[in-house]
């Protein structure tokens, strides 16, 4: 089986059109199939190369390989080659109305109650009247010649779809300037690469009503198709307007995992729950969709966040090790990811506890019982410290004090982090020494 991803290098890719991407390569990797990305740069005006460029940089970091690639506007010829058959077989036709004289008939249509469907008005002329046209100099768009009849599929994520020609106009295939609308290159790419299965968002699915019949049209396979929702905000209203902020570029300067965008995107708006992973093989294995539901999906930057956060729980240090620069050279990361790990959203969050190694607070300020001082200063340990060190020496001061749980924990995390909570204390002191002890406690 073959499916594909076909972004228009028009902009940065957002999360909408990334979750496009995502279901398409699990789906295959799913079915030991073939993966394709079809750049549709056939629009000259908008398409940018720098885009394409960083599409392709933003699917190969969220870890979607390809098995090839291609540009539409490559293609020319063979888009040509069809459009010819199609003459041929008088499924296409010239149309000579103006933009304005298009908009005055759908508004006509839409006062009197009636569909905004064309009226083929262009259709009825004779070769005559069309020669007379061209002679003239109009330049024509053409439109695809719809058969009367109900086209149907069944479509894998929405179930049975059905639409009535009548219901449709005629779609443009080819505007006035000679540039190709969606249509016609989309379907002749999905034949010459022979893709069977297309998922793809719901505002394709009138789209799909057209694509059949020109499949139909040119003696083709018809592939298995399949609509998700759009995502939503967390009130259930249109996020599309809003995506724009939302773009795979972005969300990796936050900071965000790949995989922790791979999984969100892949079972978001799924019946199962998003469980944090690490490893993009059991992704894949878990993906199934036939969990995707029929309802859109709603976007929570709150519940990303926690995704991310609980894949940093279970990363262990080879994972993180060459991905973390600090602004210290001195510091082992190895004990600085042990005590931080538990207790950050995105890896640039380590910098945030490597501050409190040299942290300290005027322990005159708060209310922090001198006995502790006292008896913590007594006590204290000698070098080098290690992950026993820090029980070992709470039990010597509880002993002189009778102090604890949170009136001994809750003063001794201030004078050592300056924080009145935070990761565990018996991973902090492996990062200290005896000196930067003494110097919390104002001893230097």
């Amino acid at each position: 089986m073959r499916s594909r991803f076909a972004p228009s290098p028009t902009g940065l890719l957002h999360v909408g059109n990334a979750r496009s991407a995502v279901l398409n390569w699990a789906y295959t990797q799913k079915n030991k199939g073939e993966f394709i990305l079809r750049i549709d740069d056939t629009d000259i005006n908008r398409c940018k190369k720098e885009f394409e460029i960083s599409i392709k940089e933003n699917l190969d970091w969220l870890g979607l390989k390809w098995n090839r690639t291609f540009n539409q506007s490559s293609r020319k010829n063979i888009y040509e080659e069809h459009i010819n058959q199609l003459k041929d077989l008088k499924r296409i036709y010239p149309c000579f109305e103006t933009e304005e004289e298009l908009s005055l008939k759908k508004k006509a249509l839409l006062s009197s109650g009636k569909p905004p469907i064309y009226d083929r008005a262009s259709l009825r002329l004779s070769q005559e009247e069309i020669n007379k046209k061209l002679s003239q100099g109009f330049k024509p768009h053409w439109r695809f010649k719809l058969e009367d009849k109900i086209i149907s599929w069944n479509d894998s994520i929405k179930g049975k779809v059905s639409f009535d020609s009548k219901n449709l106009s005629d779609p443009i295939l080819i505007r006035g300037d000679g540039s190709l609308l969606y249509h016609l290159p989309s379907v002749v790419d999905d034949i010459k690469e022979e893709i069977t299965d297309i998922i793809r968002g719901e505002d394709h699915i009138s789209n799909t009503a057209y694509h059949i019949q020109l499949f139909e049209s040119f003696n083709s396979k018809i592939p298995n198709f399949a609509h998700h929702p759009f995502l939503t905000d967390q009130k259930g209203k249109g996020f599309a307007k809003r995506l724009g902020s939302l773009s795979i570029e972005n969300l990796k300067d936050d900071g965000y995992e790949n995989i922790t965008i791979l999984n969100y995107l892949l079972n978001i708006g799924s019946s199962e729950d998003i469980n944090p992973e690490t490893k993009i093989d059991n992704i894949v294995n878990n993906f199934d969709l036939k969990n995707i539901s029929n309802s859109s999906a709603k976007f929570s930057d709150n519940v990303l966040i926690s995704l991310n956060s609980d894949v940093l729980k279970i990363y262990d240090y080879e994972q993180i090790k060459s991905k973390i620069k600090l602004s210290k050279n001195n510091i082992d990361l190895k004990k600085l990811w042990k005590f931080s790990q538990n207790n950050i959203d995105f890896l640039k969050d380590v910098e945030t506890w490597l501050d409190t190694i040299d942290a300290t607070i005027e322990i005159g300020k708060y209310d922090i019982p001198n006995s502790l001082v006292e008896a913590a200063l007594e006590c204290i340990p000698e070098d080098p410290f290690s992950y026993e060190t820090w029980d070992n020496w709470i039990k010597s001061i509880n002993a002189k004090t009778g102090l604890k749980g949170k009136d001994l924990f809750m003063p001794l995390r201030l004078i050592l982090t300056g924080k009145d909570k935070g990761p565990e204390l018996k991973n902090f002191l492996p990062l200290l020494d005896k000196e930067t002890l003494l110097r919390k406690f104002g001893k230097i």
